[in-house]
């Protein structure tokens, strides 16, 4: 029996693969996968305990119980600056279910999707699950789109765009003129708009999806309680889209996993009663340290604005991103990723997740400037 050639081509997670390789080295500090530190807030998991001793342990409702989605449809009007209602909320098995949901419900084989470089790598995976052909844009140093590239790479082929903002690994967010320029492009040539909204909470600029109301109709957004609520393993995310392609995405959702657990979409509707200001403020006060001391190193980084990434470039040590990553992570006891597991564009550069605890991430950063003077 054959197995499916887009998956026999597909690479398993390379940001699992090379955390398992580093990890394997034994550094002290791995600041790898963007994964909070912290665990789960004690609410969540007793709101969530509660639902169990109730019985909440049947089939779900597909699309999600009626109460979380109504917190969401407030939610979603509440940032996006236009009304949402309930039945255009779909509640997913974590964002990266999202984004197989969104190929595979709405792109047919063949189809193009302008991504990002640098970008996601999960991304490309859903993609290649429906059989459709990434076509990359870059981004420019303040993290924004190309538009005259992403202009030639409009074929008759292409059916949407998906663009994360903050960016995973950058942190960098879309600027309004940007979105404007997005929803412009998405017209002109009567395109999807997905946008990963996986980060928006632990954003500390504004994040300007308001630009995008005038094309409300094409917007398809993707978010996600994993990295807001500390909440990676419970896998829990969301869909609202415009509601013409409600059925599709439905149907899509159920032929993969049925629908959610109800225990766990429980916790949610408490999760998002908890103030997320604390834990955005550690973030953002992190992200800057860490900015900070690394262009101190000498490792130029751009700003991050959102997320909890940095993306210093590394060109100044004479590595590679591969070579830096494995060596770093040897000599110093630091791992980091290779910037190229997020497109061309972060050859020469690696992606620091500053989540950690501070002493592990101070530790960390101390390390990376003796290893670098070191080598001077």
């Amino acid at each position: 029996m054959r197995i499916h050639e887009e998956v026999r081509k597909m690479p398993l997670s390379p940001i699992r693969a090379w955390t398992q390789r580093l990890h394997d080295l034994g550094p002290r500090a791995e600041l790898t996968l963007g994964e909070p530190a912290q665990s789960t807030d004690p609410r969540i998991g007793e709101a969530a305990a509660a639902a169990l001793r109730q019985g909440l342990t049947h089939y779900p409702p597909a699309a999600g119980l009626k109460s979380l989605r109504e917190l969401l449809a407030e939610r979603e009007k509440a940032q996006r600056g236009w009304r949402f209602r309930p039945e255009q909320i779909l509640i997913t098995d974590g964002a990266q279910e999202a984004l197989a949901v969104c190929c595979l419900g709405l792109l047919n084989p063949g189809d193009e999707v302008l991504v990002t470089d640098p970008g996601y790598p999960g991304t490309l995976s859903a993609l290649a699950l429906a059989s459709a052909t990434p076509v990359f844009f870059p981004l420019d140093a303040q993290g924004q789109p190309e538009f005259a590239a992403m202009e030639r790479a409009v074929s008759v082929k292409t059916r949407a765009i998906l663009v994360a903002s903050p960016n995973n690994p950058t942190g960098q967010i879309l600027s309004a003129a940007a979105w404007t320029q997005l929803a412009a492009l998405a017209e002109k040539h009567d395109l999807a708009l997905i946008v990963d909204a996986a980060y928006e909470q632990l954003s500390w600029k504004p994040l300007n999806f308001k630009a995008l109301r005038p094309c409300r109709h094409r917007v398809i957004f993707i978010g996600s309680f994993s990295k807001t609520y500390a909440m990676t393993g419970w896998r829990l995310g969301w869909i609202s889209a415009s509601r013409r392609w409600g059925e599709a995405l439905l149907k899509t959702h159920q032929a993969l996993v049925s629908g959610v657990a109800g225990f766990v979409q429980q916790a949610a509707c408490t999760a998002l009663t908890l103030p997320v200001d604390p834990w955005r403020q550690t973030v953002a006060e992190q992200s800057g340290h860490s900015w900070q001391r690394l262009n101190e190193i000498g490792l130029t980084c751009p700003q991050p604005e959102g997320s909890f990434y940095c993306f210093p470039s590394i060109v100044s040590t004479g590595l590679t991103s591969e070579q830096f990553a494995l060596k770093l992570a040897e000599q110093a006891g630091v791992a980091v990723l290779p910037g190229t597991l997020f497109g061309q564009r972060g050859a020469g550069h690696v992606r620091l997740s500053v989540c950690t605890d501070r002493q592990t991430l101070d530790w960390a950063l101390d390390q990376i400037e003796k290893w670098i003077k070191a080598d001077d």
